[in-house]
């Protein structure tokens, strides 16, 4: 999958520029149909909004990708803002799942869903996102997090850090942890399997490029 603007006219154009390349090899990316509609539930109380993601092909090694909206999570039926604002809650307000659900109008069961995936990746997602800070941000240290207690917490500070380095190298101004996070992850944030995996995590925003979704 490739993060990409909400902007379906400025999807278009990206890929008609040569914008977009493939995360693998680099190559640009060309139109190649679409991928099958998603019912999303947005906004408190929620509606639920039909998104239908392009697809494209590499032009180089000739694989495919899903061009995933930055406001969508991949597995995920509800829109990243609602999910972010759950975790925020949990983090920052102590607030429980059932509170949360209540707040947001989703079931119990699925908000609790999304506060343990968060807090199974926790301790790898604040590992990942402080060192993409170090490494993306230009003035690390000026964004870098205090402290925090809890891995939960740890790992938003985390994020965050990288949001505001992101804002800070491409003078774009402030950016959302969840737009930049889910772009980093290329809109796998909230997958606790994808962070599970036994590999080296890298940023799908690779360094010296601010990437169409982030800020879009």
């Amino acid at each position: 999958m490739v993060t990409v603007s909400d902007d379906a006219t400025v999807v278009e154009n990206d890929l008609s520029s040569g914008r977009l390349t493939c995360p693998d090899c680099g190559s640009g990316l060309a139109r190649w149909g679409w991928a099958r509609t998603r019912p999303i539930r947005e906004g408190t109380p929620d509606r639920t909004r039909h998104h239908r993601p392009r697809r494209a092909r590499c032009t180089g090694c000739g694989v495919t990708h899903v061009l995933l909206s930055v406001v969508l999570a991949a597995r995920r039926a509800d829109g990243v803002a609602v999910i972010a604002a759950a975790v925020e809650a949990n983090t920052t307000r102590r607030w429980g799942h059932r509170r949360i659900a209540a707040w947001l109008g989703r079931p119990a069961s699925t908000v609790r869903g999304w506060l343990r995936a968060f807090a199974a990746s926790a301790s790898v997602i604040a590992a990942a996102f402080l060192g993409w800070t170090a490494r993306d941000a230009p003035d690390a240290a000026a964004v870098w997090p205090a402290p925090a207690a809890g891995q939960a917490a740890r790992a938003l500070q985390a994020v965050s850090a990288y949001a505001a380095g992101i804002g800070d190298r491409f003078a774009v101004g402030a950016v959302t942890w969840v737009r930049a996070g889910i772009t980093a992850t290329a809109g796998r944030l909230f997958t606790a399997s994808w962070w599970a995996e036994p590999f080296q995590h890298e940023s799908a925003l690779p360094a010296g490029e601010v990437g169409a979704g982030a800020c879009d």
